[in-house]
């Protein structure tokens, strides 16, 4: 699997930009979101702003919730 997050502005239907977070491991980011084993981690998820605080030094990202919403995007590699 191939993870990504995807960046939408609030305003549009089309994402901005997406980053592979794969590098993370399945195993941390099945701790960032609220999944209880990391083979589950095929669905798109929302970031809350709890996650987004936990991803970002892990990620080097910079979160903008007050315009964007983010997902985590997983993909079939």
């Amino acid at each position: 699997m191939i993870y990504r997050i995807a960046q939408y502005r609030r305003d549009g239907d089309f994402t901005d930009d997406r980053w592979d977070v794969t590098h993370l491991g399945e195993r941390t980011l099945a701790e960032v979101f609220p999944i209880r084993h990391p083979d589950h981690l095929g669905d798109t998820y929302r970031l809350t702003e709890e996650q987004a605080a936990t991803l970002a030094p892990l990620t080097g990202l910079t979160f903008d919730l007050e315009t964007c919403e983010y997902y985590l995007e997983p993909t079939a590699d």
